[in-house]
Order: structure tokens, then sequence, then C-alpha cells
């Protein structure tokens, strides 16, 4: 075409990336400001504030998330769809666990470490679905990419000054059981057919109804039980709060537990898998900056510079990753 309608053309299509960009751009600053948010706010709680009762909040996060779906599905933003029954509560079941390991993990370790070992569940999926019988074959690319983000994970563990076994027990289950978690829930939803959105709702209410069954269980009546997942056996009966505040947080934690939900369905559909996997990657890192400003132990800077090494090479291993595989389905398609 002459050079006018060249320079037409690509102002049309750099108008377009603009008017993309501004509409992700609001939905992904949202999820990356409440998802790094709730991580922070939940370390408060229980390292701060001294509020132990890790299973009593999963029970309010799981009502308000419930009660938030239940308004969406009401008022039509998407089609109900359940789950058969003996599946909805093994997901619920599953999905109870794992976020309350999750959090018991934060609890237990530093906000880097217990951030920087989420980067495992990948290779963890990839190990559990060998050994349930998945003979996934994977490239060279996807597997450097696995070793690269381990080693990345072990120079930023080495350089951590607060690890410990109990965290890092909590740490190895709660990988474990997200991973799990993840395979279950990915399976399922192929299985019957249902969207993100709709599993989510479909286990809502029956996990809402196991965090309460729980939480009257661990957190007021029979505290002992905690110890079966290396949690501290109060009671919510002999906890006085410390001041009003504690109360502000943890009505700030269901707040940004109903703010991740909606962030994560409002990026749904409106970005691609790479750009998903960089606004992960991004929360990685502000997860572990803000989490060593406010919380963990100060250190020397040759410390800080080889934690944030580690934390820059698992970011790169992850990220790889997420190409690597993407490649790999295309060609899979063809």
């Amino acid at each position: 075409p002459p050079p006018l309608w060249g320079s037409r053309l690509c102002l049309a299509a750099a108008m377009t990336l603009l008017a993309g960009a501004m509409q992700v751009a609001p939905a992904a600053g949202f999820n990356i400001l409440s998802s790094v948010s709730i991580i922070l706010v939940n370390k408060q709680i229980a390292s701060v504030c001294g509020f132990d009762f890790i299973i009593t909040m999963l029970f309010l996060n799981f009502l308000t998330t419930a009660s938030l779906l239940e308004t969406l599905a009401r008022l039509r933003w998407f089609e109900k769809k359940h789950l058969p029954t003996r599946d909805r509560w093994l997901v619920a079941g599953m999905a109870l666990l794992t976020v309350l390991l999750n959090n018991c993990s934060n609890e237990a370790n530093s906000v880097g470490f217990y951030q920087i070992t989420k980067l495992l569940i990948i290779p963890t999926v990839m190990g559990l679905d060998r050994l349930q019988g998945q003979k996934k074959t994977y490239g060279r690319g996807v597997i450097a990419s696995i070793i690269v983000t381990a080693i990345g994970v072990a120079i930023a563990t080495v350089s951590d000054f607060e690890v410990n076994a109990r965290g890092t027990i909590l740490a190895v289950m709660s990988i474990i059981s997200t991973a799990q978690y993840q395979i279950w829930q990915g399976s399922k939803q192929h299985e019957h057919n249902v969207t993100a959105t709709q599993i989510t709702y479909s286990v809502a209410w029956p996990q809402s109804l196991a965090g309460l069954i729980s939480s009257l269980i661990a957190d007021v009546y029979v505290p002992q039980v905690k110890h079966l997942v290396l949690m501290r056996p109060a009671s919510l009966l002999d906890h006085t709060l410390s001041g009003q505040g504690d109360l502000y947080w943890i009505a700030l934690c269901n707040v940004l537990a109903v703010c991740t939900n909606i962030s994560v369905y409002g990026l749904i559909g409106k970005t691609s898998p790479v750009t998903y996997q960089i606004i992960g990657q991004l929360k990685t890192v502000l997860v572990v900056a803000f989490g060593y400003i406010f919380f963990d132990v100060k250190v020397p800077l040759y410390w800080l510079l080889i934690r944030f090494t580690g934390v820059a090479i698992a970011v790169v291993g992850i990220f790889s990753y997420a190409l690597c595989k993407m490649r790999e389905d295309e060609r899979s398609e063809e």
C-alpha cells in the first residue's frame, strides 16, 4: 500500500493494541494488588496479631467467596453448573486442606520462603502425574526450565535466615497438596465440562460448610487436633484480641479474598497464557520484596542480593516453562 495507507494501518494496529492493554491493565493491576496484599495481611494476622486460628479465617474467606459467587450467579454473570455430589465434596475437602497448609506455611516461614517454594508446584504436578500413571512426555525445553527453577529456589532458600524444620515440613506438605488439588481440579473440570468459575461456585458452599465444622472442632472444642498439621493448639474460647485493630485486619482479609476472586475472573479470557504468567511472576517478586520489607529478618546486603538473584533465576525458569509448554501444546494441536 502507499506510505500513507501503511501509516494508517500501523496507527490503527497501535490503537487496537492500546485499547486492549487499557482493558487488561486495570484487571491485572487489581489482581496484583489484591493477591499480594492478601498474603501480607494473612502474615500480619498470624504473626503480628497472634491470631492463630487459621481454620476460622479460612471459613470466613470461604463464606465471603461463596456469597459473592451466589450473588453473581443470581445476576446471571455465569451459568450455574454443578459437579456430581461426590466430586464436589472431594474437591472442596482438598481445597480446604490445601489453603490450610498454604496459610500454615505462610505463618511458619518467612514470606519470601513461602512464596519462593510455591514455584516448585509445577514440577511437583509433573512428578505426581508420573506416579499416578499419567505417561506424559516433556520436551528438553520444559525439563531444562524446571531444572533452572529448582536451582533458583535452592539459591533463594540458602540465603533465607528463617528456614526451620516445622516451616519446611509445612511448605513441603503445602506444595504436594496444592499440586494434587490442581490435578484434581483440572481433571474434574475437563471430565464434567465446566469452566473455572463454575467449578469454583460448585464447591464454594461445601467448602464453607466443611470450614465451619473444622473451625468448631479445631479452633473451639478440640484444639489438640491441630497438632496433626503442626499448628499451635490454641482455642478461640481462651483467646483475647490484642486490640480493635485485629478485627480490622480480619475484615480486610475477607475483603481482599473477594477482590482476589473478582480480579481472577476479570483476567480469565482477557489475557494470553504468557501474559498471565508474567503477571504471576511479577506477583512473586512483589511478595518477596514486600515480605522482606515488612516481616522478614533483615540480612546483610550480600545475602539479600543472593536471595533476589535466586528469585530472578526461578522466575526466568517458570516463565521459560510457560513458553515451552505453550509451544508444545500448539504443536500437539496441529
